[in-house]
């Protein structure tokens, strides 16, 4: 009998919320109709995605004796790249 992956699941719905987030950020991005607002719409969804991203790779680190399936790869490289892309912002906020 397989067991139940609650946490790669949990995860990788949370990977998909960041891709949604990700999406409405680029679509402001190529909208621009106000660089005020358009700063909102891009800035938001980042800093977002980026917290979601953490939350994701905690939840999948407690699944981590789950089985490896498609779903538990997808929610780790989406998750630990918007773990990465949180930090490099910071660190390139804080420095420059």
């Amino acid at each position: 009998m397989q067991q139940e992956s609650k946490y790669t699941l949990k995860s990788y719905n949370l990977s998909k919320l960041i891709l949604v987030l990700l999406t409405v950020a680029a679509l402001a991005v190529m909208i621009n109709t106000n660089p005020v607002i358009s700063r909102f719409l891009f800035g938001l969804p980042v800093v977002l995605s980026g917290l979601l991203g953490i939350v994701g790779v905690i939840i999948l680190y407690k699944g981590r004796n789950e089985p490896i399936d498609e779903k538990k790869i997808i929610a780790f490289v989406v998750n630990s790249a918007m773990v990465l892309l949180i930090i490099a912002i910071f660190i390139s906020n804080t420095l420059y």
